[in-house]
């Protein structure tokens, strides 16, 4: 079999391991010894995740786990959180509508497909999780677009209208009338952009400060998708998105801006 790991991966991550278990931090002497690289390999490699916050050195120069892997357990806590709670409303979902169902949440600058249900329809839209989505097309993608913080929206918005490749060169006051659609009405209703002949019915799914961290939607072949069933979705996924965001502890609050939702006051 052909061995595609990366050397230098195989090294970072060999003194991590050695670095997991201590909590005093160990030395550049230890470290060496431990992995049985020579100092100054030993040093590159903690030099280089201490960069990136995976390693952090303290003033007597020992060396920990670095407050970078703080941050990747609360993404894989939520995220994990996220699908244990939507797991059976999705099954209701796709029972009920005889549709796919897709649940995604933002991965840089893409969406990611983390959970799905595929429609039991002969004739249907696949459901991979793992797909990517650019952000400016599909109905997931798009609830989630609509909802960024008005700064790092614009400025998404700023890089797809310039970028040919996107489809929305020339085309900013269209995207940007959509996504404010979008907020106002709190879902998104999406033809023909991620799959040919395909609708989207999508809404978000908000945190336990209400700011929205993912998307759920009902998809399948437009011609299932007539206005009645379209309205019909709609409630059904709106629905779906605030048991969702209440399961995860979310209130139900007034709208301010950035796409977070404010206490009522009393």
């Amino acid at each position: 079999m052909t061995d595609y790991t990366i050397a230098v991966l195989e090294d970072s991550i060999r003194i991590l391991e050695i670095l997991e278990p201590s909590r005093e931090g160990l030395t550049l002497a230890q470290v060496a010894e431990q992995s049985g690289f020579v100092k100054n390999k030993a040093f590159r490699v903690l030099f280089t995740l201490e960069k990136h916050s995976l390693v952090e050195r303290d003033s007597a120069g020992r060396y920990r786990l670095g407050w970078r892997f703080l941050e990747f357990a609360r993404h894989v806590q939520h995220q994990t959180r996220l699908i244990e709670v939507s797991r059976q409303i999705m099954d209701e979902l796709v029972e009920t509508t005889r549709e796919s169902i897709f649940l995604g949440v933002i991965n840089g600058d893409d969406v990611l497909c983390v959970a799905a249900r595929e429609s039991p329809r002969s004739i249907r839209l696949f459901a991979q999780v793992g797909r990517r989505a650019p952000l400016h097309s599909g109905g997931v993608p798009k609830v989630l677009f609509a909802f960024l913080p008005d700064e790092e929206r614009r400025a998404l918005i700023d890089r797809f209208s310039m970028d040919r490749e996107s489809g929305y060169l020339n085309r900013r006051d269209v995207l940007e009338q959509q996504l404010a659609q979008i907020r106002e009405q709190g879902y998104a209703v999406i033809v023909d952009e991620l799959d040919k002949d395909a609708c989207s019915v999508a809404a978000p799914i908000r945190g336990d400060h209400g700011r929205v961290i993912a998307a759920l939607s009902i998809a399948g072949p437009s011609m299932r998708f007539p206005q009645e069933a379209i309205g019909r979705y709609t409630e059904i996924v709106v629905d779906a998105g605030r048991r969702i965001s209440e399961a995860l502890g979310y209130q139900e609050r007034v709208m301010s801006g950035n796409g977070v939702h404010q206490p009522l006051q009393n």
